[in-house]
C-alpha cells in the first residue's frame, strides 16, 4: 500500500456508506427509538435480535454478522493468546496513552468534544470503549457467536448515528475536517488499537515477540474491516503500520484546546485510581513514559515525581518484582485491575448496561466476582 497526503486526504471525505445510509433513513423515518432500543440490546438480549427492527437494519446485522472470508482463526486466538497474558495492562494503556494519541489528532477530536456535548458523557465513553475492547479480544470473541461481533456491530452503528448528529448540527466544518469519523481517522483510531498497544507493552518491559507483534496487528485488522475501515487501506505488516503511522502524526498532531480538554476528563477519570497518597500522579507519569513529552505537553499532562524514578524502572523492577516483567509492568497490572472496576462503577453509576467481563478472562487473571 502506497500512502499519499492527496490519498489520505481523500480518506478525509469517507465515511461508512451503507449504515449511514440505513441510519440516515431511520432517523428521518422517526425510527430513532428502535436505533436506541437496538444498541441497548444488541450485546445482551437473549435473543438473536429485537423483533421490533426496521427491515432494512435487520438485514444488515444478518449480513455483518460474520467475520471477514478467509480470516485465520489460528493467527486470530495468538493474538488473543496474547491479550489473556497481557490484557489487563492492555487494558490500562488502551484507556491512558492509546486515547491520549487519539486526543492529540487535532481534526478527528473535534468529533469528540461535539459528540460529549451531544449527550455523549465522556466517563461513560472510556468505560465503553474498555467493554469493548474485553468483548472483542475476548477468547472465541470474533468466532462463531462470540460477543465481540454484536460489540462490533454497535460500534459501526454508533459510528453512523454520530456522523448523521454531528452534521446536523450545522456547525460541522466538513471543508476543514472533513466527514465525522472519516475513514482517514478510523485508520489512525485502528492504529492506536494495534502497534501503540504493542510499542507500549514493549516498554513497560513486557515481552512481545514480532510474530505475536504482526498476528496482534491482523487481529486488529479484521476488527478494522467489521468496524467500516476499507479492507484495501488497511496495513499488511508491521513495517507498513509503523510507517503509516508516523505518517499520520505528522498530518494531524499537534495541541488543540479540544485535545486538552478531552486529556483533562481522561485524567479525572483516572485520579485517585488507587487509594493512598503513595501512588499520586502516577497516571500522567505513566502517561508521558508511554506518548512521550511532546504529545504529553501538547495535552497539558501535568510532570509528577514518578518521572525521575522511572528512570531507574528496570533496577527497581529487578528488586521490586517477583516475575521480573519490570516495574513498570508489575504496576501497571495494578493499576489496571482498578481501572476495570472504575470502568464498571462509570457504568452502573450512570445507569446503562452492565460492565461485563467474560468469565475466562476473569478466571485468568483473578478477579473476583464481588469485583465487578
Amino acid at each position: 500500500m502506497l500512502y499519499t497526503d492527496e490519498f489520505l486526504e481523500n480518506l478525509r471525505m469517507e465515511g461508512d456508506p451503507v449504515p449511514d445510509r440505513i441510519i440516515e433513513e431511520m432517523f428521518k423515518n422517526s425510527q430513532v427509538g428502535s436505533v436506541n432500543n437496538l444498541l441497548k440490546q444488541l450485546l445482551y438480549n437473549d435473543q438473536e435480535y429485537p423483533d421490533d427492527l426496521p427491515d432494512t437494519i435487520e438485514f444488515w446485522l444478518k449480513d455483518t454478522a460474520y467475520c471477514p472470508e478467509g480470516m485465520d482463526l489460528d493467527r486470530i486466538r495468538n493474538a488473543t493468546d496474547l491479550f489473556r497474558e497481557h490484557g489487563i495492562a492492555i487494558t490500562f494503556l488502551l484507556s491512558t496513552s492509546s486515547l491520549v494519541n487519539c486526543y492529540a489528532a487535532r481534526k478527528g477530536v473535534k468529533v469528540l468534544t461535539f459528540s460529549y456535548r451531544l449527550g455523549q458523557n465522556a466517563y461513560r465513553r472510556i468505560a465503553e470503549t474498555g467493554q469493548f475492547v474485553l468483548q472483542v479480544m475476548a477468547p472465541g470473541g470474533l468466532e462463531a457467536g462470540g460477543q465481540g461481533i454484536k460489540s462490533i456491530q454497535k460500534v459501526r452503528l454508533m459510528h453512523s448515528a454520530i456522523r448523521y448528529l454531528v452534521q446536523k448540527t450545522g456547525r460541522w466544518d466538513e471543508e476543514e475536517n472533513g466527514i465525522p469519523i472519516c475513514q482517514e481517522d478510523l485508520l489512525g483510531t485502528l492504529l492506536t488499537f494495534s502497534i501503540v498497544i504493542i510499542d507500549g507493552l514493549r516498554h513497560l518491559g513486557m515481552k512481545v515477540t514480532e510474530k505475536q507483534a504482526e498476528d496482534y496487528l491482523y487481529f486488529w485488522k479484521n476488527v478494522g474491516i467489521m468496524l467500516g475501515v476499507r479492507k484495501d487501506i488497511i496495513p499488511e505488516t508491521m513495517e507498513e503500520a509503523i510507517q503509516l503511522e508516523k505518517m499520520i502524526k505528522k498530518r494531524h498532531h499537534g495541541p488543540s484546546p479540544e485535545g486538552v480538554q478531552m486529556s483533562c476528563a481522561l485524567l479525572e477519570f483516572h485520579a485517585d485510581l488507587i487509594p493512598g497518597q503513595m501512588f499520586d500522579n502516577i497516571i500522567p507519569a505513566l502517561i508521558r513514559e508511554t506518548v512521550g513529552d511532546q504529545i504529553a505537553d501538547w495535552m497539558k499532562i501535568p510532570h509528577s515525581n514518578w518521572q525521575d524514578l522511572m528512570k531507574y524502572k528496570e533496577l527497581m523492577g529487578y528488586f521490586l518484582d517477583s516475575d521480573y516483567t519490570g516495574f513498570l509492568g508489575s504496576m501497571v497490572n495494578r493499576l489496571g485491575l482498578a481501572l476495570i472496576k472504575r470502568q464498571s462503577l462509570a457504568m452502573t453509576d450512570y445507569k446503562y448496561t452492565p460492565f461485563l467481563i467474560p468469565t475466562e478472562l476473569r478466571k485468568v487473571w483473578g478477579i473476583d466476582e464481588k469485583i465487578v
